[in-house]
């Protein structure tokens, strides 16, 4: 670098320099404070808690957890509520935001106004307020314990949406697995038979087999004497047994996926309108129409320009699941920045696993919208 420039560019420089200076001697009082108030209030700073039991009870846990457990699995639980919460917000989400899109292009002027009413009346309602509506109207609609509705071995009351549950030893287990890897193998190789003519004896072949080792295997398991089922039923004033699925969890379902539907319906309408006009008239040449010509044709094709902008609104969605703790759902907030913070006194530390664990799952959609839409792009010879 010449003098010259090193002399133009110095301003800049010292500006850079001073900025870095501040933040570093913010940072450090930072520290000192933290270090002299823990002195001060006979605390110890540290991860070491994580260890010592809890000594609380949790409302849900998709694992075995009792008071006895440490906070280590407390924070497993709430992150495994938490990621529940993001899974079947983003699927039924995207079930409603497609249903819509497809309505607001459909024919019919009717559709299109009503489709375009549930847009603009649920994205202009603020999120809260929609969990806060569901999860009072959970409560306030379903019935009693005792007056529980009953779909055949499902339970549907107050306290929650109680399904069956299936039990079984190692044996039965390793047959379904068998059966379940049968089956995805069998529509494999019928795809690859469809898709070239090359292998096509070869591939029917395998497909048939693999098919009778998947119904073998799932009857092995169906007829095993150690594989029962746990129907739920009311004992007095409380219902044993099965799966629940709480108020508080289907309110923030509700919530979160109507919410985000919406966002999502315009990304995926925008990304169907990208579509050639040519492409969707070739379609119906062919004999192609209506939700076949939709899935096959416009969908794909739409997703390539709807995956980057839906991946954002999913992370909209993950960050928004913590809104839970309004409503007493077991999430990462309610649990570790609620519970944990407040019982072991270490405020910062539970602050920033709190941080660290949404900031994972944001990073974890990302990564995985990139990979879905690296997919995308390959398949169209980019």
């Amino acid at each position: 670098m010449s003098r010259a420039m090193f002399m133009e560019r110095l301003p800049g420089y010292a500006g850079q320099a001073v900025v870095l200076l501040a933040v570093g001697w913010l940072i450090g009082r930072g520290a000192v404070n933290f270090h002299g108030n823990l002195r001060a209030l006979g605390l110890s700073a540290g991860f070491g808690f994580l260890d010592t039991q809890a000594g609380f009870q949790v409302g849900q846990a998709l694992i075995a957890f009792g008071p006895a457990s440490s906070y280590r699995d407390a924070i497993i639980v709430a992150v495994l509520n938490t990621l529940l919460v993001v899974v079947l917000a983003s699927v039924l989400g995207t079930l409603i935001a497609l249903v819509i899109a497809f309505g607001r292009l459909a024919p019919a002027g009717l559709v299109q106004r009503l489709c375009a009413l549930y847009v603009e009346v649920f994205r202009n309602i603020p999120v809260l307020l929609q969990i806060l509506f569901w999860y009072s109207s959970a409560l306030a609609l379903l019935p009693g314990v005792s007056d529980s509705v009953e779909f055949g071995p499902i339970l549907l009351n107050n306290r929650g949406l109680f399904l069956p549950v299936l039990h079984m030893t190692a044996l039965p287990a390793l047959a379904l697995g068998v059966a379940l890897a049968a089956f995805v193998a069998a529509l494999v190789f019928a795809r690859r038979s469809a898709a070239s003519g090359r292998v096509r004896g070869f591939a029917s072949a395998t497909s048939v087999i693999a098919l009778l080792v998947a119904a073998g295997c799932g009857l092995l398991a169906w007829l095993s004497p150690s594989m029962q089922l746990e129907r739920p039923h009311v004992e007095g004033f409380d219902v044993s047994g099965g799966l629940v699925i709480l108020p508080e969890l289907m309110a923030l379902t509700l919530g979160l996926s109507i919410y985000n539907s919406t966002f999502l319906a315009e990304i995926f309408r925008a990304g169907i309108l990208s579509v050639p006009r040519g492409q969707i008239e070739a379609a119906a040449t062919v004999g192609l129409g209506g939700a076949r010509a939709a899935f096959l044709i416009t969908l794909p094709q739409a997703l390539r320009v709807a995956l980057p902008a839906a991946g954002g609104q999913y992370q909209t969605l993950a960050k928004a699941s913590a809104l839970a703790a309004a409503i007493g759902y077991p999430d990462i907030m309610q649990i570790v920045g609620g519970t944990v913070a407040s019982q072991t006194g270490q405020a910062l530390e539970a602050m920033a696993l709190v941080v660290l664990l949404y900031g994972a799952i944001n990073l974890c959609i990302a990564l995985a919208t990139g990979v879905a839409n690296r997919h995308l792009m390959r398949r169209e010879g980019r």
